[in-house]
């Protein structure tokens, strides 16, 4: 498959987005929405020629709600993760200005973060906590920023208070991107001075890749200090992303 037809799958099936936020959404029930979302994330891949590949098993979220965290690489972070089970996600409010895809991401129960902003913090922060209250598992990226995927970037604490308050499990995951030659896809990292059209180019551009997810094992934070579960966190990612994604 070119890339001049992949661009098309991928821009057709944004037009399909768009509708399914509109129309459907409006008068679906949660359960049907997440569905929706999962199997639209799930075609995106395949468009992409994206395959997803997991090492270990997710818990039941029917039963749990819980803090899915993850090493952050690029925007398909997202959909990878959706593909395996839809969250909503705490991001960057920038990301609701990315062409359509931003907008989708406001449909599908995003929370958007303005940095540099303390009562915007502490605004997202009783988001979190209604949302968790709510029976919403969500999705955090705790690095604050992407990487090439090569290494971890240090995690992040202030985002990881309100789960803390409510004693919500953490899930923590490892995501590499990797060419059928087995080397790490250059073409996926969303870094530097890049916007997202010259990413969704270099990632349409993009060779057949394999996703790995690793998934790892449930942490409680009980009588913990957000800083000290950040650390945890981050230990486990550096764990999963350099024992298990060999």
């Amino acid at each position: 498959m070119t890339s001049f037809i992949k661009l098309i799958f991928v821009s057709f099936h944004v037009v399909v987005g768009v509708v399914t936020c509109t129309l459907i959404f409006p008068i679906s029930s949660k359960k049907v929405r997440m569905g929706l979302i999962r199997k639209w994330a799930q075609l995106l891949l395949f468009y992409l020629r994206v395959r997803v590949e997991t090492i270990g098993e997710l818990p039941d979220f029917k039963k749990q709600t819980y803090i899915l965290t993850s090493n952050h690489i690029s925007w398909v972070d997202i959909f990878v993760i959706h593909s395996l089970h839809p969250v909503r996600f705490v991001s960057k409010s920038e990301v609701r200005h990315w062409p359509v895809f931003g907008w989708l991401a406001d449909k599908s129960g995003t929370l958007f973060l303005q940095r540099q902003n303390r009562r915007a913090t502490q605004a997202i922060g009783n988001d979190m906590v209604y949302a968790l209250r709510e029976g919403d598992s969500l999705g955090l990226f705790p690095e604050s920023t992407t990487s090439n995927g090569q290494q971890i970037l240090p995690f992040k604490s202030s985002m990881l208070q309100p789960a803390v308050s409510e004693k919500t499990p953490f899930l923590p995951i490892a995501i590499r991107y990797y060419l059928s030659n087995g080397k790490i896809n250059p073409y996926i990292p969303f870094v530097g001075d890049m916007n997202f059209v010259s990413s969704l180019l270099g990632v349409v551009k993009s060779p057949q890749t394999t996703v790995k997810v690793a998934i790892g094992h449930i942490i409680t934070p009980v009588d913990v200090h957000r800083r000290e579960l950040a650390q945890i966190l981050e230990k486990d990612t550096q764990t999963l992303l350099h024992e298990v994604l060999k």
